[in-house]
């Protein structure tokens, strides 16, 4: 949802008056920290006490007396009693736990007029609505909306400024309907780890049709479904990982040609029985190619610089061409003193 950049800028504002010094004495027990932190936030949002809060509000069931501790009206009157938000205040420092969203939840479900439920230490800020795949009035496990005042970047102002009453009172339903589309999308990795787990014939079919299949039959169809495997899908996030980087414009292409040079260092270094074929790596980066002793950076044996007008080998900071092979097999005294720095 985008907000005006005046209405945020009034938050940030008014955020960086407030005080937050000496918490741990102000707001020792949750009462102090609702009068002395959470209310003075809400009042910030434009919350007034008077006109806009109420405090111990009724959301027991039957002979219970629970009662959330603030309601806020946004477009409803504070005289009807029926609160859009309610807030579930803790006290600083508390840490916020499904414990504590379960005691929210009893108090969202028995206030029906209740739209969004707050869960709140003052500093740490968990936003909910209704969970609308289940066929009771319950909050959704997860927050839509989460952040803390302990790290107060420009993102998090925004995310407040989103719940100012003259901000949220003209947008109430977009922010629910944006709450329920995050909620779908993070269905998302699940969804996608059940299809790969057990393909189903439409994703089989498309992907039979993109391989250029004309008719596909039971045994195209079982073989298809055995190659979506572990090993197949890491080959194809490299590739899709190298895709992105082209589109972005840092893309890291690691060629045959490095892979061909770097066996043939390992090979030579395994000769050296100390020097152990499991502890020798690569990583590629965009100006050279380090060949690495547990794959740390700061255990580099060699370098390879190879663009399209220079081949050459960096070691201890000297360079060598490389003319082929050979070139490479001549180095070899240096290459293992290089690696035994760290396998001593």
């Amino acid at each position: 949802m985008i907000v005006d950049k005046k209405q945020v800028a009034a938050v940030k504002k008014a955020i960086s008056k407030f005080d937050f010094s000496r918490l741990d004495e102000r707001c020792s027990n949750e009462p102090q920290t609702r009068f002395t932190l959470i209310e003075p936030i809400l009042e910030i949002l434009g919350y007034s006490r008077i006109d806009d809060m109420v405090t111990e509000v009724a959301a027991g069931f039957g002979e219970k007396n629970d009662r959330a501790d603030i309601g806020l009206f946004v477009n409803n009157k504070k005289s009807s009693l029926k609160p859009e938000i309610v807030v579930e205040c803790k006290k600083y420092g508390k840490k916020l736990t499904d414990k504590e969203a379960s005691q929210l939840n009893n108090y969202f479900i028995n206030t029906t007029s209740a739209k969004i439920a707050i869960l709140t230490n003052g500093m740490d800020w968990k936003i909910y609505t209704s969970d609308l795949s289940s066929k009771e009035t319950t909050l959704h496990p997860i927050p839509f909306i989460e952040f803390s005042l302990n790290d107060i970047e420009d993102n998090v102002i925004e995310l407040l400024t989103t719940f100012k009453r003259d901000v949220i009172q003209y947008s109430f339903k977009e922010l629910l309907e944006e709450a329920q589309e995050f909620y779908f999308l993070n269905k998302f990795g699940d969804a996608f780890f059940d299809e790969l787990l057990n393909p189903s014939d439409e994703f089989i079919r498309s992907i039979f049709t993109r391989m250029g299949g004309q008719r596909m039959t039971d045994t195209a169809k079982v073989k298809i479904k055995g190659l979506i495997n572990s090993k197949n899908l890491r080959e194809v996030t490299e590739k899709l990982t190298i895709e992105e980087q082209k589109r972005d414009g840092n893309a890291v292409i690691t060629t045959a040609d490095e892979l061909k040079i770097y066996h043939a260092i390992k090979t030579i270094l395994i000769q050296k029985k100390e020097i152990k074929s499991d502890r020798i790596s690569y990583r590629d980066q965009k100006n050279s190619f380090l060949i690495l002793v547990d794959d740390n950076q700061k255990k580099v044996i060699c370098r390879l610089l190879i663009t399209h007008n220079k081949r050459k080998i960096e070691i201890n900071g000297n360079e060598f061409e490389i003319e082929g092979l050979d070139s490479v097999v001549n180095l070899k005294t240096k290459l293992i003193e290089s690696a035994m720095k760290f396998f001593s």
